[in-house]
C-alpha cells in the first residue's frame, strides 16, 4: 500500500509523505493499493488511475480480469450516487462508452447492492466493480504525444459528447470533465474508443452548491461559474468542460497550466486570464469550436452538447462503426459436422445396400 499525493503525485510507500511545496495538503493523501492486495475476494493487478476522489484499477476475481473504483476517504456518497445512477441507466439502456456496473460480490444482487464495501487496514473501503475494459488514460496518453492527430482528436470528442448528451437527456450533468476520467483505446482500424469512467457530480444544477466539493476535479478544469458559484449554471458548464478537452489536444498543452500551482491561482486564472490561442493555423472552424466552448462567459458557449457535437461532425467525417473480431460459434460448428457427418454415413450405408 501506498500514499499518493492527487496534487503533485509525489509517492510514499510507509505513508510519511512530505513535500517541499507549502500548499501541498500531503498529509491528505489517499491510500493506494498495489499489485497482489487484496479487496475482499479481488486481487489488485495494476493501478490505471488516481483521480482526487477515487482510484481505478484493473483486477481480478476468481480469475476474470475486471476493473475496480474505490473511493478516497471522505468521498463515499459520491461513489455511492454514482453506482446507483449507473445501475438505473443500464437498465434503460447501456451506452458503450460507459463502464459496465458489475455485482460488487460474486453472489449479490446488482439491483440491491450497485456498491460493495469491506473492511481494508481498518479502514471501510467503498468501491465499484466494473466489466474489463482495455485502454489507456487520455491524461497518459497526451504525456506522450501532446497534439494527437486531429482526425482522432475529432472522433474522440464527438464519442466524448455522444456520452455526456446521454448524461443530460437522463437529467444529470457532469461537472467534472478533464483527461484524467477517460479511458481511450484503440481498434483495429487504428480509431480511437472511449470509455468514462466517472460520471462526475452526476446530479442537476439545483443541487450543484450542496454537493460540490472542489475536490472533484482538477482546478485548471474547473468552470467560472462552478469558482463563483453565482450566474448560470448548466449544459453550458459541460461544454466548457468538452472544450477545455478539445483545446488540450489542438494547442498540445492545457488552456490553464497547472503543474505545482496553488489552486487559488487557478482559480484566479480562470476567472481573470484568457488563453493563448491554440495556434492551430493549419485546421479550419475546428480551433475556433474550442474557443468558443471556452468562454468565460456562460451564454457565449454553444448553448448545449449536441450544438457542439454538431459543429464538429460539421468538420469531421462519421466515426467508423467499430468491427466486430470474427467469432466461431462452436456450438452451430458441431451441430453442422455432427450433421454432415450422419448424412455421409448413410450416403455409404445406401451405396452398400445397393451394392
Amino acid at each position: 500500500m501506498r500514499h499518493i499525493c492527487t496534487r503533485c503525485f509525489r509517492t510514499s510507500v510507509d505513508g510519511n509523505l512530505w513535500c517541499q511545496e507549502k500548499y501541498c495538503p500531503a498529509e491528505e493523501s489517499p491510500e493506494i493499493l498495489d499489485h497482489g492486495d487484496w479487496i475482499g475476494d479481488i486481487e489488485i493487478v495494476n493501478l490505471i488511475a488516481v483521480l482526487r476522489s477515487a482510484a481505478l484499477y484493473e483486477a481480478r476475481r476468481n480469475e476474470h480480469k475486471i476493473l475496480l473504483k474505490i473511493s478516497h476517504s471522505g468521498f463515499q456518497e459520491k461513489l455511492k450516487q454514482e453506482a446507483k445512477l449507473l445501475y438505473q441507466l443500464q437498465q434503460k439502456r447501456r451506452h458503450p462508452m460507459l463502464p459496465v456496473l458489475l455485482p460488487p460480490y460474486e453472489q449479490a444482487s446488482l439491483k440491491d447492492m450497485p456498491y460493495g464495501k469491506t473492511v481494508y487496514d481498518g479502514k471501510t473501503k467503498y468501491y465499484e466493480v466494473f466489466e474489463h475494459a482495455q485502454g489507456e488514460v487520455l491524461r497518459s496518453l497526451l504525456i506522450k504525444n501532446p497534439q494527437p492527430w486531429y482526425q482522432n482528436v475529432g472522433w474522440l470528442m464527438i464519442s466524448l459528447s455522444d456520452v455526456i448528451a446521454y448524461l443530460h437527456q437522463a437529467g444529470k450533468l457532469h461537472f467534472c470533465l478533464s483527461p484524467d476520467i477517460l479511458l481511450v483505446r484503440f481498434d483495429k482500424q487504428g480509431i480511437p474508443r472511449v470509455l468514462l469512467f466517472d460520471l462526475g457530480i452526476a446530479d442537476t444544477p439545483q443541487n450543484l452548491e450542496q454537493i460540490w466539493d472542489k475536490h472533484f476535479t482538477p482546478p485548471a478544469y474547473t468552470a467560472p461559474e462552478i469558482i463563483e458559484m453565482k450566474g448560470k449554471v448548466g449544459p453550458g458548464t459541460d461544454v466548457y468542460g468538452l472544450g477545455l478537452i478539445l483545446y488540450e489536444m489542438l494547442a498540445g498543452h492545457p488552456a490553464y497550466e497547472y503543474h505545482l500551482a496553488r489552486d487559488e491561482d487557478l482559480y484566479a486564472d480562470i476567472l481573470h486570464k484568457r488563453p493563448a490561442p491554440s495556434g492551430r493555423a493549419d485546421l479550419k472552424n475546428i480551433p475556433e469550436i474550442a474557443d468558443r466552448a471556452i468562454q468565460k462567459d456562460y451564454n457565449t458557449r454553444q448553448k448545449d452538447i449536441l450544438t457542439f457535437a454538431k459543429e464538429l461532425q460539421a468538420n469531421f467525417p462519421r466515426v467508423p462503426v467499430e468491427k466486430k473480431p470474427f467469432r466461431i460459434n462452436w456450438r452451430v460448428t458441431a451441430i453442422l459436422m455432427g450433421t454432415a457427418m450422419a448424412v455421409s454415413l448413410l450416403l455409404a450405408l445406401a451405396v452398400i445396400i445397393q451394392g
